[in-house]
């Protein structure tokens, strides 16, 4: 499965996610050939997935054939409903949420854990692992020691009041 970030995105719980996997083109590998897209700067198209009740199905497909053709669903998968059924795809999804920022490809210092990673067996969700990123948690404040009171005696003291409060 290639890797990277291309256009495609996934629906899962009401969030969405900037897919770093390319689960098309292992249809693709699947069937022997890669359709002729017009890729321009980019690798021809952009797919949408989502989760539902445990399936992952291609919702939407968007791009170009090479001869300047929009690209639709109904082209690649003429028998299929509004949605495809990703029978075809096992192994992992990896994404990041679209509402926070990318990390930069050009800064490997930047880069982060991706904020969802799903494993995928023939088309159904095995396992989800979300990261549930929020604000750093505020550090209390240096407690000083005391004059009358022992470095031990103040640090049951603040573990009381932690306690208590």
């Amino acid at each position: 499965m290639h890797t990277g970030f291309h256009g495609d995105t996934l629906t899962h719980r009401g969030r969405e996610f900037a897919l770093i996997d390319q689960p098309l083109e292992a249809y693709f590998q699947l069937i022997g050939s890669r359709p002729d897209f017009h890729a321009g700067n980019g690798r021809g198209y952009a797919a949408h997935w989502v989760i539902e009740d445990g399936w992952l199905y291609l919702a939407r497909l968007t791009g170009r054939w090479a001869h300047s053709e929009p690209l639709s669903m109904r082209h690649m998968f003429p028998f299929a409903g509004s949605k495809v059924y990703a029978a075809w795809l096992s192994g992992s999804l990896r994404g990041y949420r679209t509402d926070r920022a990318l990390p930069a490809e050009s800064f490997p210092a930047q880069m982060r854990y991706p904020d969802i990673v799903l494993r995928i067996d023939n088309g159904r969700l095995d396992t989800a692992s979300i990261v549930h990123r929020g604000t750093a948690p505020a550090r209390p404040a240096i407690m000083t020691v005391p004059r009358m009171m022992s470095p031990a005696a103040c640090a049951r003291h603040g573990a009381w009041t932690e306690a208590v409060v």
